[in-house]
């Protein structure tokens, strides 16, 4: 499917609202960095602006909204930068999750998590002199950081990368993202596999899943939900999302809009 971009056009907003009108509760899944907050030189800094932070509360609270955030954070992290009840937290790229009464950890992915550490620990000690390289241990996946790797680094980073992966593989995979090479275990499990378990476990006959994400972690989601409103952040070519959006603040915008289309009997208290 060819994504669709969307600049000053309603045929966004016309399909959502059209679809709106059949769907008897919305799953709306957003990814955290690059989606709801630009991404940062340091992974410690973002956080939901108010504006953002107001919009989700309104969100989780309708009763017709089931809200979701995904992320390749650990699950902690991402509770700590959003603290909002009434909302799903899904870390790890959706292999941990909790929240509104479900609790899933993939068992595959606990099962690696002695060797993730292992691998971990290699990386770290190889590029320990490289300056602005950070390899971060998330329990169920992990991260390499370098963003803030001088440019003729660079080319070290990618060595060590493929190095470990020689070493590594099948085990693990490396997938690079925005400045970011992502460490998972080579499950069935992604973020596509965590949005339709949430969806499983959710009351209702006609479900509109909602999924907005920026990186490449989110192509999974964008591919397993084709009959939904897949909306990718960040203009890219081959994306498998149906439309596209520019940044955060269309982000913004549209889960604004969305606030106030979505009709609910009552509000949570």
């Amino acid at each position: 499917m060819s994504t669709q971009s969307y600049s000053n056009s309603n045929q966004f907003y016309d399909e959502v609202e059209e679809r709106l009108k059949s769907a008897d509760t919305v799953s709306l899944i957003s990814d955290f960095d690059g989606t709801l907050v630009p991404i940062a030189d340091d992974p410690d800094v973002p956080s939901l602006d108010l504006e953002t932070a107001e919009t989700l509360k309104l969100l989780s609270g309708l009763d017709s909204v089931v809200l979701t955030v995904m992320s390749g954070r650990a699950v902690e992290d991402l509770h700590k930068r959003i603290r909002l009840r009434h909302i799903i937290y899904a870390g790890n790229h959706g292999r941990e999750i909790f929240g509104r009464d479900l609790c899933y950890i993939d068992p595959p992915s606990v099962e690696h998590r002695a060797d993730l550490e292992r691998l971990c620990e290699e990386l770290s000690s190889e590029l320990h002199d490289i300056r602005g390289a950070s390899v971060e241990y998330k329990g169920l996946t992990a991260s390499l950081h370098f963003r803030k790797v001088a440019q003729n680094d660079l080319h070290f980073v990618a060595s060590a990368v493929h190095r470990a992966t020689e070493r590594w593989s099948p085990q693990f995979t490396f997938s690079r993202g925005k400045m970011v090479f992502d460490i998972v275990p080579e499950t069935n499990w992604n973020k596509g596999a965590a949005a339709q378990w949430i969806n499983s476990q959710i009351d209702g006959t006609d479900i509109l899943t909602i999924y907005l994400g920026d990186d490449t972690s989110d192509e999974e989601a964008f591919r397993l939900l084709p009959d939904d409103i897949t909306i990718r952040v960040g203009y890219t070519w081959g994306s498998r999302a149906r439309y596209q959006l520019p940044d955060q603040k269309a982000v913004l915008d549209f889960l604004r809009w969305l606030a106030q289309r979505v009709a609910v009997p009552q509000r949570r208290v």
